[in-house]
Protein backbone atom coordinates (compact mmCIF):
# COMPACT_ATOMS: atom_id res chain seq x y z
CA UNK A 1 0.00 0.00 0.00
CA UNK A 2 2.50 2.53 0.84
CA UNK A 3 4.81 1.90 -2.70
CA UNK A 4 1.39 3.12 -4.45
CA UNK A 5 0.25 5.68 -2.11
CA UNK A 6 3.33 7.95 -2.38
CA UNK A 7 3.43 8.25 -5.58
CA UNK A 8 -0.42 8.64 -6.37
CA UNK A 9 -0.39 11.49 -3.84
CA UNK A 10 2.57 12.98 -5.89
CA UNK A 11 0.72 13.10 -9.13
CA UNK A 12 -2.24 14.66 -7.74
CA UNK A 13 -0.01 17.16 -5.89
CA UNK A 14 1.36 17.92 -9.56
CA UNK A 15 -2.06 17.88 -11.31
CA UNK A 16 -3.06 20.60 -8.17
CA UNK A 17 -0.15 22.71 -8.91
CA UNK A 18 0.09 22.54 -13.03
CA UNK A 19 -4.05 23.49 -12.73
CA UNK A 20 -3.40 26.48 -10.49
CA UNK A 21 -0.62 27.44 -12.80
CA UNK A 22 -3.21 27.65 -15.70
CA UNK A 23 -6.06 29.21 -14.03
CA UNK A 24 -3.57 32.07 -12.60
CA UNK A 25 -2.76 32.27 -16.63
CA UNK A 26 -5.71 32.66 -18.21
CA UNK A 27 -6.59 35.37 -15.59
CA UNK A 28 -3.40 36.92 -15.87
CA UNK A 29 -3.07 37.20 -19.74
CA UNK A 30 -6.76 37.95 -20.24
CA UNK A 31 -6.44 40.97 -17.58
CA UNK A 32 -2.95 42.61 -18.58
CA UNK A 33 -2.45 40.80 -21.95
CA UNK A 34 0.55 38.51 -22.83
CA UNK A 35 3.18 41.16 -24.25
CA UNK A 36 3.57 42.41 -20.56
CA UNK A 37 2.63 39.27 -18.34
CA UNK A 38 6.28 37.22 -16.57
CA UNK A 39 6.24 33.76 -15.38
CA UNK A 40 6.60 35.23 -11.55
CA UNK A 41 3.30 37.27 -12.82
CA UNK A 42 1.48 34.12 -13.00
CA UNK A 43 3.11 31.77 -9.72
CA UNK A 44 2.32 34.71 -7.90
CA UNK A 45 -1.38 34.58 -8.81
CA UNK A 46 -1.09 30.66 -8.65
CA UNK A 47 0.20 31.01 -5.63
CA UNK A 48 3.62 28.75 -6.38
CA UNK A 49 7.37 28.96 -6.12
CA UNK A 50 8.79 29.82 -9.10
CA UNK A 51 10.75 26.93 -9.36
CA UNK A 52 7.43 24.51 -9.74
CA UNK A 53 6.61 26.99 -12.45
CA UNK A 54 9.54 24.45 -14.63
CA UNK A 55 8.50 21.32 -13.62
CA UNK A 56 5.54 21.76 -15.70
CA UNK A 57 6.22 24.19 -18.26
CA UNK A 58 9.09 24.80 -20.83
CA UNK A 59 8.34 28.96 -21.13
CA UNK A 60 5.28 31.82 -20.90
CA UNK A 61 4.80 30.83 -24.64
CA UNK A 62 4.62 26.80 -23.40
CA UNK A 63 2.14 27.89 -21.07
CA UNK A 64 -0.15 30.30 -23.23
CA UNK A 65 -0.61 27.64 -25.65
CA UNK A 66 -1.60 25.11 -22.86
CA UNK A 67 -4.10 27.42 -21.91
CA UNK A 68 -5.09 27.84 -25.00
CA UNK A 69 -5.55 24.39 -25.69
CA UNK A 70 -7.59 23.80 -22.34
CA UNK A 71 -9.31 26.87 -22.73
CA UNK A 72 -10.32 27.64 -26.21
CA UNK A 73 -9.67 23.81 -27.27
CA UNK A 74 -12.64 22.96 -25.15
CA UNK A 75 -14.75 25.13 -26.70
CA UNK A 76 -13.83 24.62 -30.35
CA UNK A 77 -13.94 20.89 -29.76
CA UNK A 78 -17.81 20.62 -28.36
CA UNK A 79 -18.72 22.95 -31.41
CA UNK A 80 -17.40 20.92 -33.48
CA UNK A 81 -18.81 17.80 -31.97
CA UNK A 82 -22.28 19.72 -32.12
CA UNK A 83 -21.97 20.87 -35.91
CA UNK A 84 -21.19 17.06 -37.13
CA UNK A 85 -24.10 16.26 -38.46
CA UNK A 86 -24.35 19.35 -40.43
CA UNK A 87 -21.51 19.29 -42.37
CA UNK A 88 -23.19 18.50 -45.31
CA UNK A 89 -23.52 22.08 -45.54
CA UNK A 90 -20.23 24.43 -44.55
CA UNK A 91 -22.41 27.47 -44.59
CA UNK A 92 -24.09 26.34 -41.85
CA UNK A 93 -21.24 25.10 -39.61
CA UNK A 94 -19.65 28.55 -40.12
CA UNK A 95 -22.33 30.52 -38.59
CA UNK A 96 -23.16 28.14 -35.86
CA UNK A 97 -19.60 27.83 -35.27
CA UNK A 98 -18.71 31.70 -35.29
CA UNK A 99 -22.36 32.45 -33.46
CA UNK A 100 -21.08 30.19 -30.19
CA UNK A 101 -17.81 31.26 -30.49
CA UNK A 102 -18.94 34.61 -29.64
CA UNK A 103 -21.70 33.96 -27.61
CA UNK A 104 -19.47 32.01 -25.29
CA UNK A 105 -16.71 34.54 -25.22
CA UNK A 106 -19.45 37.60 -24.58
CA UNK A 107 -21.37 35.34 -21.29
CA UNK A 108 -17.67 33.87 -19.83
CA UNK A 109 -15.63 38.15 -19.86
CA UNK A 110 -12.62 36.53 -18.94
CA UNK A 111 -12.97 34.27 -21.79
CA UNK A 112 -13.24 36.73 -23.72
CA UNK A 113 -10.91 39.04 -22.59
CA UNK A 114 -8.04 36.06 -22.74
CA UNK A 115 -9.53 35.42 -26.77
CA UNK A 116 -8.57 38.94 -27.42
CA UNK A 117 -5.32 39.77 -25.75
CA UNK A 118 -3.65 36.34 -26.29
CA UNK A 119 -2.69 36.83 -29.76
CA UNK A 120 -5.41 37.50 -32.59
CA UNK A 121 -6.91 33.68 -32.07
CA UNK A 122 -9.59 33.67 -34.15
CA UNK A 123 -8.08 35.94 -36.86
CA UNK A 124 -4.97 33.95 -37.05
CA UNK A 125 -4.82 31.83 -34.50
CA UNK A 126 -3.30 28.31 -35.49
CA UNK A 127 -4.72 26.19 -32.69
CA UNK A 128 -8.25 25.65 -31.38
CA UNK A 129 -10.71 28.02 -32.96
CA UNK A 130 -8.14 28.88 -35.60
CA UNK A 131 -7.64 24.93 -36.50
CA UNK A 132 -11.29 24.47 -36.94
CA UNK A 133 -12.35 27.35 -38.64
CA UNK A 134 -9.80 26.99 -41.34
CA UNK A 135 -10.98 23.38 -41.89
CA UNK A 136 -14.45 24.56 -42.31
CA UNK A 137 -14.00 27.96 -44.38
CA UNK A 138 -11.75 25.41 -47.12
CA UNK A 139 -14.66 22.56 -47.34
CA UNK A 140 -16.80 24.64 -48.34
CA UNK A 141 -14.69 25.66 -50.95
CA UNK A 142 -14.19 22.34 -51.91
CA UNK A 143 -17.39 21.63 -52.38
CA UNK A 144 -18.45 24.79 -54.32
CA UNK A 145 -20.51 26.01 -51.65
CA UNK A 146 -18.09 28.98 -50.79
CA UNK A 147 -16.25 31.07 -53.49
CA UNK A 148 -13.44 33.23 -52.66
CA UNK A 149 -9.92 33.67 -53.72
CA UNK A 150 -7.74 33.45 -50.84
CA UNK A 151 -8.10 31.08 -47.78
CA UNK A 152 -5.91 32.67 -45.65
CA UNK A 153 -7.17 36.94 -46.68
CA UNK A 154 -10.90 35.35 -46.23
CA UNK A 155 -9.63 33.78 -42.90
CA UNK A 156 -8.17 36.79 -42.01
CA UNK A 157 -10.83 39.11 -42.97
CA UNK A 158 -14.01 37.01 -40.96
CA UNK A 159 -11.46 36.16 -37.72
CA UNK A 160 -10.38 39.58 -37.57
CA UNK A 161 -14.02 40.79 -38.21
CA UNK A 162 -15.33 38.67 -34.88
CA UNK A 163 -12.71 39.87 -32.78
CA UNK A 164 -13.61 43.83 -33.64
CA UNK A 165 -17.22 42.90 -33.19
CA UNK A 166 -16.59 40.91 -29.90
CA UNK A 167 -14.36 43.58 -28.20
CA UNK A 168 -17.33 45.86 -28.93
CA UNK A 169 -20.00 43.54 -27.31
CA UNK A 170 -17.85 43.33 -24.41
CA UNK A 171 -17.53 46.80 -23.94
CA UNK A 172 -21.36 46.87 -24.47
CA UNK A 173 -21.36 48.95 -27.42
CA UNK A 174 -22.90 46.87 -29.85
CA UNK A 175 -26.13 44.31 -29.05
CA UNK A 176 -26.67 40.83 -29.05
CA UNK A 177 -28.12 40.64 -32.55
CA UNK A 178 -24.58 42.42 -33.97
CA UNK A 179 -23.79 38.56 -34.03
CA UNK A 180 -26.54 37.71 -36.62
CA UNK A 181 -26.02 40.40 -38.86
CA UNK A 182 -21.87 39.86 -38.67
CA UNK A 183 -22.63 36.53 -39.40
CA UNK A 184 -24.81 36.56 -42.13
CA UNK A 185 -22.21 39.84 -43.66
CA UNK A 186 -19.11 36.78 -43.07
CA UNK A 187 -21.20 34.12 -45.60
CA UNK A 188 -21.62 36.80 -48.03
CA UNK A 189 -17.72 37.53 -48.07
CA UNK A 190 -17.59 33.48 -48.45
CA UNK A 191 -20.40 33.65 -51.73
CA UNK A 192 -23.44 33.15 -50.31
CA UNK A 193 -26.05 34.99 -51.71
CA UNK A 194 -27.84 38.00 -49.49
CA UNK A 195 -31.21 36.36 -48.88
CA UNK A 196 -29.68 32.94 -47.92
CA UNK A 197 -27.13 34.28 -45.58
CA UNK A 198 -29.71 36.11 -43.81
CA UNK A 199 -32.00 33.07 -43.38
CA UNK A 200 -29.02 31.00 -42.18
CA UNK A 201 -27.72 33.90 -39.77
CA UNK A 202 -30.77 34.00 -38.42
CA UNK A 203 -32.09 30.15 -37.90
CA UNK A 204 -32.46 28.54 -34.42
CA UNK A 205 -28.94 28.25 -32.88
CA UNK A 206 -28.94 24.41 -31.90
CA UNK A 207 -27.09 24.14 -28.16
CA UNK A 208 -23.95 22.57 -26.78
CA UNK A 209 -24.12 20.20 -24.84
Amino acid sequence: MPTTEIPNRTNRRRQRTRAALLAAAREVFAAQGVGVTTIQDITEAADVAKGSFYNHFDSKGDILRAVVEHTLGELARAIDVLTEPMREDPARVVAVSLRHTLRACVDDPTLGAFTLRAGNLIAVGDVALGTYGRRDIQRGADTGRFEFDDLEVVFTMIGGGAEALLRRRLEGELPAEAVTTFTANALRVLGIADHEAIQIANEELPRLT
